[in-house]
């Protein structure tokens, strides 16, 4: 009796409900395969010491992060000078490496976190903007 009763009487209601519902299902079965593949992406890049800061390794100004004008240091660098962490720097180099247009999303990660998060690095292969504050999978 209970499978019989139409909960959404508007049809276009109850497809909107059915791709919600097909969305969850492809998201529960995707999760453990993308985490899987992060950990892979995590242990095949060099790690880095887990000390620095992506402002640390991005020069200033970095095309699409920050926009230095004359004599102005950028909002993005202001807190923090570009340094050289020869470790860090290996791992930033092999994410871009791994990039498809070789353009990583700096905005999206946290470099301190790379050696202990996965996802941090994943983050850098998702579009530039809306991500940062995203924690997991």
């Amino acid at each position: 009796m209970l499978a019989n009763t139409n909960i959404f009487p508007d049809k276009e209601t109850y497809n909107w409900f059915k791709a919600s519902r097909a969305l969850n299902v492809k998201k529960d079965g995707l999760t453990p395969f993308v985490e899987t593949e992060l950990q892979k992406v995590q242990a095949t890049l060099r790690n880095s010491c887990g000390g620095c800061s992506i402002k640390n390794l991005l020069p200033c100004p970095t095309n699409g992060i920050c926009n230095k004008k004359k004599g102005i240091t950028c909002k993005f660098h202001k807190l923090q000078q570009p340094q050289h962490c020869q470790r860090c720097y290996h791992v930033k180099q092999n994410i871009t490496s791994l990039h498809r247009f070789k353009g990583p999303s700096w905005r999206n990660t946290q470099a301190k976190k790379w050696p202990t998060y996965p996802w941090k690095i994943g983050k850098c292969f998702l579009p530039p903007d809306g991500y940062s504050g995203i924690f997991s999978v």
